[in-house]
């Protein structure tokens, strides 16, 4: 794939004739002072862009500024995947130090390389070459990389074009940011009830009340499955990611677990996961599914809590993380469903639930529909990389 008008062969040339590779700081923990300079590591480089929520500065008058258009590189960390990850250095940016296992790939070619820089052909190569018991690559192994190589003028077209597609994947990036910011506001709004809805009428619905989970969940009849289907197990996710059919079954021993039938509509949860988002409702699809005794379920009463408002109930950070107090047990913790069901809830009337439920699944929606523009945006980039670096 390539723009109208440009023609002949690409060069390919290596990354050590066109640039250099530039080292970083090392430094020791007594280094480390809040009025010391910036120094760049593998966290502040998050999807292509640099990030400053985990910063570390140090005293040195010793290193090597990075300048604007600097390719900055994570060329050694613990874990393997990280290996490659880069950002482009902006004007803003310019002067900051980077740490010893950072590496700047610096060049008069650095715009149009960028976008190499995110190719799967690039990934590939880091792959093949990460060292054999330390993850990592070095600077002669960089100086080797081949990369496809246009004239100019057809480099700035490409690196123009690709530009502007990452800024809307920024812009689109920021709207999804922002409307997970405005739910998790508004809940907190919501569930502190600084913020109360009206009923149909225009009038204030009646005061919250405070209960246990007990006075509108139970434990449910169980029923021990006799036959185990390993394609119908259920697991359940960390940070609210949900409930999902076990693909990770091949290790299990069934012999020695005991597993139970569930049902749709069902709360179900991680014994030991609690604390950290392991909760859903069973869908539809997963109905009859199994489930051992440490992923129990519980019956919901839906004539008195609406399922929906007891997830964005239960799905805040501030309720769900102290539940961590009430596991009990020697090495890993649990939270049985008894002590679950002893846990005190805020409790609206049934009809403000279905309010606040439809309210907050309203803004639940508008993600979904813009993460789905941003994955669209991004499955553009990616064919685009993959049609124009050949």
């Amino acid at each position: 794939m390539r723009f109208p008008n440009f023609y002949g062969e690409w060069e390919v040339k290596k990354l050590g004739e066109i640039g250099e590779i530039v080292n970083g700081l090392t430094y020791s923990p007594n280094d480390i002072a809040e009025n010391g300079v910036l120094v760049l590591r593998s966290s502040n480089v998050q999807n292509r862009n640099l990030a400053f929520e985990d910063n570390v500065y140090v005293r040195t008058d010793n290193y090597n500024p990075v300048q604007e258009n600097d390719i900055l590189i994570c060329v050694r960390n613990g874990s393997k995947n990280l290996i490659g990850k880069n950002a482009l250095i902006n004007k803003e940016n310019e002067g900051v130090a980077f740490g010893a296992f950072m590496s700047i790939y610096r060049s008069s070619f650095n715009r149009f390389l960028f976008h190499w820089f995110d190719t799967n052909q690039y990934k590939e190569v880091v792959h093949k070459n990460l060292g054999a018991t330390i993850n990592s690559i070095n600077g002669s192994d960089l100086r080797k990389f081949k990369v496809p190589f246009p004239s100019i003028k057809e480099q700035t077209k490409i690196s123009s074009f690709l530009s502007k597609i990452d800024e809307r994947i920024q812009t689109q990036s920021k709207i999804i940011e922002g409307l997970k910011k405005l739910k998790v506001a508004t809940a907190k709004k919501i569930f502190s009830q600084e913020f109360r809805f009206k009923d149909d009428k225009g009038n204030d619905f009646s005061e919250w009340e405070e209960i246990l989970l007990g006075e509108v969940m139970s434990i449910p009849e169980k029923t021990k499955a006799q036959n185990i289907d390993k394609n119908k197990l259920l697991t359940v996710k960390l940070h609210l990611k949900g409930v999902l059919k076990n693909d990770n079954t091949d290790t299990l021993s069934f012999g020695a677990t005991n597993y139970f039938i569930r049902k749709k509509g069902q709360f179900i949860y991680g014994k030991q996961n609690l604390f950290n988002g392991a909760f859903d409702i069973i869908p539809d699809e997963f109905d009859g599914f199994l489930s051992s005794g440490d992923v129990p379920t519980l019956e919901i009463n839906n004539s008195k809590i609406n399922s929906s408002f007891l997830l964005y109930l239960m799905g805040r950070k501030e309720f769900y993380k102290p539940l961590e107090d009430f596991a009990t047990g020697s090495g890993s913790k649990r939270i049985h469903e008894k002590t679950l069901l002893g846990i005190k809830i805020p409790f609206p009337s049934l009809p403000e639930q279905t309010k606040i439920a439809n309210f907050l699944s309203a803004i639940d929606s508008k993600i979904d529909i813009e993460s789905q523009l941003l994955q669209k945006l991004e499955e553009q980039k990616k064919f685009l990389l993959q049609n124009m670096f050949v």
